[in-house]
């Protein structure tokens, strides 16, 4: 997906922000992508630029930048690597709440599943095969 078709589809189901926040910068990606030995695809890349223009309760942020105010990729994952029995391999992005996550995996980067992971019983279940999948699939998601 291009990033316009990324953010068609945001347009369609999310607010958009009434504050002008600051998108990742390379120097953001760069301690990401370091941090988790990984590449992220077009597709992660693109929706974390898009999601600087649109309200989405609970994602996570890439920009260290002014945003919107949730906490960041690297400090959730650090968070709950530390104190549970989280995998090390999984990258959380949006926090669906009582501390579950939709995450993608470092180990199958840039091409990562999309996961979903239960904390109630640290299960992780395959939700999505690709991350442009999730996207595609956000409106029912969120409508449903």
């Amino acid at each position: 997906m291009t990033y316009d078709q990324v953010e068609t589809v945001l347009s369609q189901v999310l607010d958009r922000e009434w504050d002008t926040l600051d998108s990742p910068s390379l120097n953001d990606w760069n301690i990401i992508e370091n941090k988790f030995h990984c590449k992220f695809s077009d597709e992660f890349i693109s929706f974390f630029i898009a999601m600087s223009k649109y309200v989405l309760p609970g994602i996570l942020n890439v920009s260290t930048g002014k945003n919107n105010g949730n906490d960041l990729i690297t400090f959730v994952y650090d968070y709950e690597k530390n104190n549970g029995m989280w995998d090390a391999n999984l990258i959380p992005f949006l926090d669906i709440g009582n501390g579950d996550y939709f995450c993608i995996s470092a180990k199958h980067s840039p091409k990562s599943p999309v996961y979903y992971y239960y904390s109630e019983d640290f299960d992780v279940e395959e939700y999505n095969t690709s991350f442009e999948e999730w996207i595609k699939n956000l409106p029912q998601f969120l409508n449903g």
